[in-house]
């Protein structure tokens, strides 16, 4: 039989994101653009980050737990320090070296499996324009051609 999308075995008949679950997570996309002072709206977003959050679920049920737990550590962080210094320490607060294998904290799941590809979906929506860039993934704008503007923020 046909199947028009791709779905886990053990993801069918899994239970829903909690309502609670979802906001954490989507304060966490919408920080995104705070932190990085982009200009896109993210509210322009909310359905396909939600269908990305059921895509992850369906493709891979572990998923499901990393924005579960996720969230809740998030949440915990927010009672603890602070919006601002919970979100800084999420995206600031990083290794310099990729760490690869089983994550060792919570933070470090978080970043991994959760902010960074939320990061990559933000910048693949329409995020990157925001940096003045009109090339990014799947999108072309411009080359780096004397006379012609560059398409990425330069440097200042």
């Amino acid at each position: 039989m046909y199947q028009s999308k791709a779905i886990h075995a053990l993801s069918r008949g899994k239970e829903p994101l909690s309502q609670d679950v979802i906001d954490t997570l989507w304060s966490l996309f919408r920080e995104i653009g705070a932190h990085w002072s982009l200009e896109d709206d993210a509210e322009a977003y909310r359905l396909r980050f939600l269908t990305f959050i059921e895509n992850r679920i369906e493709l891979d049920p572990l998923y499901q737990g990393y924005y579960r737990d996720g969230a809740a550590f998030i949440d915990e962080l927010r009672d603890k320090i602070g919006d601002a210094a919970a979100f800084n320490r999420i995206f600031a607060n990083k290794p310099r070296i990729a760490p690869s294998g089983v994550p060792a904290t919570m933070l470090e799941a978080l970043q991994r499996f959760v902010a960074n590809e939320f990061i990559a979906l933000r910048l693949a929506l329409g995020g990157f324009k925001s940096f003045g860039a009109v090339n990014y993934c799947g999108y072309f704008g411009g080359a780096n051609i004397d006379g012609e503007p560059t398409p990425y923020r330069e440097r200042s």
